[in-house]
């Protein structure tokens, strides 16, 4: 059996430990607050483009702060965070393929939300073609 080169004492460990626990309460309060203000965000009127920008900015910035902290990849070998992000871009992609190759005309009507619905005379010219 081997010895470790350097041994590790209690108080060294318990120093560690320490310092990793209040980073994950500073990343949890640091969380509540993006989570706060997302939510707050979505009640006070701003333009979609705008609204929708920030709230898919502070969602990336929540979820990487997520996997490289409490998925402890930050503490990982850098092979093993590159394999995971790789596999997060390949799983964008291809969202984003799919996204591309459906269409609002793919989409019944019917099952729309009324703001989003075709208007009436578009609808019966759409039941018109069908019939």
């Amino acid at each position: 059996m081997s010895t470790a080169a350097h041994p590790v004492s209690p108080k060294e460990i318990l120093a560690q430990e320490s310092k990793r626990y209040y980073a994950f309460v500073n990343l949890a309060m640091f969380l509540s607050l993006f989570t706060g203000i997302e939510i707050v965000i979505i009640f006070v009127r701003f333009p979609p483009w705008i609204l929708m920008t920030v709230l898919v900015t502070v969602s990336i910035v929540k979820f990487f702060c997520v996997i490289f902290w409490f998925m402890h990849l930050i503490y990982d070998a850098p092979l093993l965070t590159i394999l995971f992000l790789a596999g997060m871009v390949l799983a964008g992609g291809t969202m984003i393929a799919l996204l591309g190759l459906i269409e609002r005309s793919d989409v019944d009507p019917a099952i729309l939300h009324d703001s989003l619905a075709a208007p009436p005379s578009a609808q019966r010219a759409w039941d018109a073609n069908l019939g």
